[in-house]
């Protein structure tokens, strides 16, 4: 975390924030600046953030938001693209006033979330021109100011290796430029063990480089099976082994403090089937017969209750603990990964063992609606901006 000297509220301050709060008159940390920071700081509890949808899927994250916004801390919707001249592209159901106002009431903070939807040429070309490296810095400083939100997330995936230097450069001056305007940055990265140099995506992101930096370093740990394949080898497997995120954790942890480190938690699956074999988990499944459709909770457990399917729990493989439900239908021609509130719960807990910042959901919307009540909601609820010594 960025070191910053912070004091409490003065007494006007929150004269001014307690009066607003019983008439009902909002009260903006953005209209005393430069003396308000939006952020407050992180909770002594394991943080609890979630990405957000909006162009898709827009109803059921928001009804979630609204059920469970007790229990988070951050919120980072995903309303951005990338364009070629370095400009922002709002995505469907960006810059949602009604949405901000409600987690501000709420108390939780918003990071909205840009994304480069995997085009590392895209950003390529950009921090190779000194030009559209400034301007596309430039047009999210403003993006984040003009809306006023707490800091920005960004998600840029599938980067080009030769690019991680310029990259942890560019973010750098990113992040000096929002934390000179009190506001954080967040930084989403592709899960590795090691560092990965020479390799695209998780090798042009430098943890050390950009944690240094960002304040917080929120990393994907899911996606060992996809849809058509798993981390050295084929359908049906976990989608994120706890093994396998226990070794992502012990890496980050060379390159920075664990406090620094958000831990990814899926709550998502796939529904694979292969027409002409009746297999079950751990066996693999020929790759070339394999396909998979991606659910959430609700359409995994409406399949289980129509094929009345017993739920199976993966403790663990020959590599070590799993800790996922799956179950089988059809006869076994089809298998069902996915995530439970079993299953986050283990990561949460995983994450607190680690000493970790927090956690953050991908995605809010369609979860186990059982899973919040392994959860610790917020101690506080009120929205107190800090102040930041200059």
């Amino acid at each position: 975390m960025n070191p910053r000297h912070r004091l409490g509220l003065s007494s006007w301050a929150l004269t001014l924030f307690l009066v607003s709060a019983i008439l009902g008159v909002g009260f903006h940390p953005a209209a005393a600046a430069p003396l308000f920071s939006s952020p407050p700081p992180a909770p002594a509890r394991l943080q609890i953030s979630a990405w957000m949808p909006t162009s898709w899927d827009g109803e059921i994250a928001r009804a979630s938001f609204r059920a469970h916004s007790d229990w988070l801390d951050a919120l980072s919707p995903f309303w951005y693209g990338v364009r070629q001249d370095g400009s922002l592209a709002p995505l469907k159901g960006a810059r949602d006033a009604d949405l901000l106002a409600e987690a501000r009431y709420a108390g939780v903070r918003v990071f909205p979330t840009i994304s480069n939807q995997y085009n590392g040429d895209r950003i390529h070309a950009i921090l190779n021109d000194e030009v559209l490296a400034a301007a596309h810095r430039q047009a999210i400083v403003d993006e984040v100011m003009r809306y006023q939100y707490d800091g920005i997330d960004l998600d840029y995936e599938g980067l080009l290796s030769e690019d991680k230097d310029l990259f942890s450069a560019w973010v750098q001056a990113l992040a000096s430029d929002l934390h000179a305007r009190g506001k954080w940055l967040t930084i989403t990265v592709q899960a590795k063990t090691f560092d990965a140099t020479g390799w695209d995506g998780p090798g042009a992101q430098d943890y050390r480089a950009l944690a240094a930096t960002a304040d917080e370093l929120r990393i994907m740990t899911y996606g060992w099976c996809w849809r058509t394949g798993c981390v050295g080898g084929d359908p049906p497997g976990p989608i994120a082994p706890v093994h396998w995120m226990q070794r992502v954790i012990a890496y980050a942890k060379t390159q920075t403090a664990a406090e620094n480190i958000v831990l990814g938690v899926h709550l998502y699956g796939y529904d694979w089937w292969e027409e002409s074999n009746s297999l079950a988990p751990p066996t693999p499944l020929a790759l070339e017969d394999m396909t998979g459709e991606a659910l959430v909770w609700e359409q995994a457990e409406a399949l289980r209750r129509t094929h009345e399917a017993e739920l199976q729990w993966w403790e663990e493989d020959d590599r070590g603990k799993v800790q996922e439900p799956w179950f089988s239908y059809n006869d076994d021609g089809h298998v069902v990964v996915f995530a439970n509130a079993d299953s986050v719960a283990a990561r949460a807990q995983l994450a607190a063992e680690e000493g970790l910042r927090g956690i953050i959901f991908w995605r809010l919307g369609g979860e186990d609606p059982a899973l919040w009540d392994q959860l610790p909601r917020r101690m506080h609820r009120a929205y107190l901006p800090t102040l930041v010594r200059k």
